[in-house]
């Protein structure tokens, strides 16, 4: 992954940074919330709100609202741009959809900028 996140961000115009690198070494273990990611990488809070905030913008890491919970930060290992997310509520696992399997009609696909499916995975 270290190759795959370096030219990644490279093409963004950002550094693969030693924060970077834990953030996202932390999230191939599975989803975590800032909390989880303050623990496991031992980074400071601010460290870890910024770089998330960058990896979120060039879509490296999405984050995901669940009612009464706090967010929880999901890597995205897809290459295209354009794709869907499902997120399981009951085991929090994050899945990156292949291309094409949700399609929006006109006029919404033009604006749309991601699209996140909330429910139960078939392993639930």
């Amino acid at each position: 992954m270290k190759a795959k996140l370096r030219k990644r961000l490279h093409a963004e115009g950002l550094r693969c940074t030693h924060p970077r690198r834990c953030i996202v070494e932390a999230l191939e273990q599975g989803p975590k919330t800032h909390a989880q990611l303050l623990r496991e990488t031992q980074l400071d809070r601010v460290t870890v709100y910024r770089n998330l905030i960058a990896l979120q913008k060039i879509g490296i890491v999405y984050r995901v609202y669940l009612p009464g919970h706090e967010p929880i930060y999901v890597l995205c290992d897809a290459d295209s741009p354009t794709h869907a997310h499902f997120f399981c509520k009951n085991c929090r696992k994050g899945v990156c959809l292949p291309p094409g399997v949700i399609q929006l009609a006109e006029p919404w696909a033009s604006y749309t900028e991601r699209v996140l499916l909330l429910g139960r995975c078939p392993e639930c």
